[in-house]
């Protein structure tokens, strides 16, 4: 099971103080530093094995590469960047597997479709329950009338003025 990354903020001061604002050309470097990335992904193992030779600034080709990588997706430099993390399988076919977005140098896991569609499920059925729980506190049972509703005398003059509000609109 994956960790949990969605409820960290990173941003590492002294490397944007260090080498500047961030830029198409070096946020991976920054985003390297955070602990969102994969030492063992495909652009690590590359830096590793290129970093005291004269390969170290050419284009290396990810695609001929299988295991995860990361990419810059989206970019509005110097403010946002997004990098998707993807699991390659061949030349031809990559699977997203998570996002992250960096936006003024704070670097943020993106939350899964599936994360926010259950917390938003999750508060609608909370509000539900709470709709039922202050129904059924007005509500009365008496076995030989059946339920009725509890209703203070100012709730029954509420609610025959909106009644004679709706009646007069129509």
């Amino acid at each position: 099971m994956a960790k949990e990354l969605t409820a960290i903020e990173w941003r590492s001061d002294q490397w944007l103080f260090q080498f500047g604002e961030l830029r198409p050309d070096n946020v991976l470097e920054y985003f390297s530093q955070s602990p969102f990335w994969d030492p063992s992904s495909n652009n690590a193992v590359l830096k590793m094995q290129t970093q005291f030779n004269d390969l170290q600034h050419s284009f290396y080709d990810l695609k001929s590469m299988v295991g995860i990588e990361f990419a810059v997706t989206h970019q509005e430099p110097p403010t946002l960047f997004i990098i998707t993390k993807f699991r390659r399988s061949s030349p031809t076919k990559v699977v997203p597997v998570s996002v992250y977005y960096i936006n003024d140098g704070n670097a943020y896991e993106a939350p899964t479709l599936y994360s926010i569609v259950s917390s938003r499920m999750l508060s609608s059925i909370k509000k539900v329950e709470e709709a039922f729980d202050l129904a059924r506190s007005h509500a009365e049972f008496h076995p030989s009338t059946g339920y009725s509703w509890r209703e203070t005398a100012e709730q029954k003059r509420a609610r025959i003025a909106a009644l004679k509000d709706l009646h007069q609109q129509a």
